[in-house]
């Protein structure tokens, strides 16, 4: 998988150069934690950036108390390996871009236990 870094400056490349931002201006805007070694969590922005281009989602409905529960958010953060964007809504949604952990999910068939098995990781 590729680091947020890279998926980045791909993004960069792909965007017209007028309406391309910089390096930095990218990383704050797209990503909820842009430090090195930080998740993958996409803010709305990013998740329009990533959007655009011809990547692989998968979207999961969530309990609606995902976005309170700051353990699942700090699992999620720490474990998943892929871009993900939660969609905030009366029925949230977690999209992930990335196949083995959409797929993993999908057997697990709850966030729950998808999140205690991310923790054993």
């Amino acid at each position: 998988m590729l680091s947020k870094q890279d998926i980045t400056r791909k993004i960069l490349e792909g965007l017209p150069e007028d309406d391309r931002p910089s390096y930095e201006d990218a990383c704050h805007a797209w990503w909820m934690n842009f430090r090195d070694g930080g998740g993958m969590r996409l803010t709305p922005t990013g998740y329009l950036a990533i959007s655009t281009f011809d990547i692989e989602s998968f979207t999961f409905d969530v309990p609606p108390g995902l976005p309170a529960k700051p353990g699942q958010l700090l699992t999620l953060d720490r474990k998943l390996d892929c871009p993900y964007f939660i969609k905030l809504s009366k029925q949230p949604q977690l999209v992930v871009f990335g196949s083995q952990q959409a797929t993993m999910l999908a057997l697990y068939g709850d966030l729950e236990k998808f999140l205690n098995y991310l923790k054993r990781l």
